[in-house]
């Protein structure tokens, strides 16, 4: 070789690379974006923990060995051939040798300029996109679809890093005004989502034990497979940011600047079902405190039916459960289809939610349970019991349909309720039909399609 030492610092460089690498698997839960290493895969909203970047520095190191050895391999190839060699007298070999160094020395600078941006936005925490366009068909493994300008737009920079300065004060326009939008399909919709798992959080107090100001916040919680879902309501708010809760497989939205706080109340101030219409009008104390003139009204709790807006779709994608259940034995063989909403007896603040759950109850022909009353937190349960019951939600999600992946499973459950509903149902006949669809539904579901999103609700 004509650089021995040279090949030599190539080959050392490969050991520290796949130490790093197998490092990166130890880290939480490895680093699971692919070899593309693509936003948001690649962020902190999917990976909190270091994986991803000892993954990054180990193909780093990776690269710079097979850039020295291509520079090595080459300048061989052209500048140590016997004397009276030319390029054409030279084995075939060789030839693949020189031009795979050629290949390789175009190649690994722009894979290891594309690194960096993932990289450079996990060190100093770039704000990476309000939405990304979302593929219609999608599997576990191939959640969104990317172009390299997409990127480059994806990594630009905010002027104020989240590390200096929290994002919730990067909008702090104090001339906002209170628009009422409390009568689309979205508000509904959003305050049932909000209301099923979401918390308004204000504070008791101007400033921490610290000496920090406090600021409220309104939080939503999706479940991973629901980030679609979330990006498509942060891009329809225009505010608030998006971040992986550790600990659990889930995406956190918090609005916590100025005028996300207002939008979200001018909202959902109306239609709200729960007790959560007390921390709703601590907010608005303390939005009208802040901003002399605003003026937010306290609207009272929305008793109208519930047929009559999305509140209950809403509330349904945030804790919500349709199940198939079969029992297959030599004898007698049974298929039941539910639907199921669990909620906690008493919520944080110490408020029952017997009242609004009755109410839903009522609604599909049920009635409340209790459960888990031994355990630390209690709760209430209610499930269809009937086919007629099941038949009113059905009617109620065909005029307010869900978006988040418990669409599809409320598909496959309806397909399974078109046996009973046709009253020809068949258990030996169509017991393994029913058994495949249960297998694709809820956690044990694989493949997800969100075209249904194209038909989300606009703030209008």
């Amino acid at each position: 070789m004509a650089f021995p030492r040279l090949n030599n610092i190539s080959f050392w460089l490969l050991p520290p690379s796949l130490i790093l690498l197998l490092l990166s698997a130890l880290v939480e839960n490895g680093a699971g974006t692919g070899w593309t290493i693509y936003p948001p895969l690649s962020g902190i909203q999917s990976h909190s923990g270091g994986s991803v970047d000892l993954a990054i520095f180990s193909l780093h190191l990776t690269g710079v060995s097979s850039l020295l050895g291509a520079i090595n391999f080459i300048t061989t190839v052209l500048n140590m051939r016997t004397n009276g060699m030319s390029l054409h007298k030279l084995s075939l070999f060789v030839w693949s040798i020189f031009v795979t160094a050629i290949l390789l020395l175009l190649a690994l600078p722009v894979l290891a300029g594309e690194l960096k941006l993932p990289a450079l936005n996990s060190a100093i925490c770039w704000e990476l996109f309000y939405f990304l366009n979302i593929n219609k068909i999608q599997s576990a493994g191939n959640l969104f679809y990317l172009n390299l300008i997409g990127i480059f737009r994806d990594y630009t920079p905010e002027l104020i890093c989240c590390n200096i300065l929290p994002f919730s004060q990067v909008k702090t326009n104090h001339s906002l005004n209170h628009k009422d939008l409390s009568d689309s399909k979205f508000s509904s919709y959003l305050t049932g989502l909000i209301e099923g798992d979401g918390t308004i959080v204000v504070p008791k107090t101007e400033r921490s034990i610290k000496g920090k100001i406090n600021y409220p916040s309104v939080q939503i919680v999706f479940h991973l497979k629901d980030l679609p879902l979330a990006l498509m309501i942060q891009k329809e708010l225009k505010n608030g940011s998006l971040s992986r809760k550790k600990g659990v497989n889930a995406y956190v939205l918090s609005i916590n600047n100025f005028e996300g706080l207002i939008l979200i109340t001018s909202i959902i101030n109306g239609n709200m079902r729960t007790p959560k219409i007390y921390a709703l009008n601590n907010l608005i104390d303390w939005l009208n405190y802040k901003f002399k003139g605003i003026n937010i009204p306290k609207k009272s709790l929305n008793i109208g039916p519930l047929d009559t807006n999305a509140w209950l779709s809403g509330f349904i994608e945030a804790d919500g459960h349709f199940y198939v259940r079969t029992t297959v034995s030599s004898k007698n063989s049974r298929v039941e289809c539910k639907f199921e909403l669990t909620q906690r007896q008493v919520d944080h603040n110490g408020n029952n939610n017997l009242e609004f759950l009755e109410i839903i109850a009522n609604y599909l022909l049920s009635s409340v349970k209790t459960t888990r009353v031994n355990k630390p937190n209690p709760e209430y349960r209610v499930r269809t019991t009937s086919l007629n019951g099941n038949l009113v939600l059905e009617k109620y999600l065909l005029m307010f349909p869900l978006f988040g992946s418990k669409h599809l499973d409320c598909k496959d459950w309806i397909k399974v309720l078109d046996y009973f509903k046709s009253g020809s149902f068949k258990h030996e006949s169509q017991i393994e039909e029913i058994i495949s669809i249960k297998k694709c539904m809820n956690d044990s579901r694989t493949y997800f399609t969100w075209d249904h999103l194209n038909k989300f609700y606009n703030l209008d």
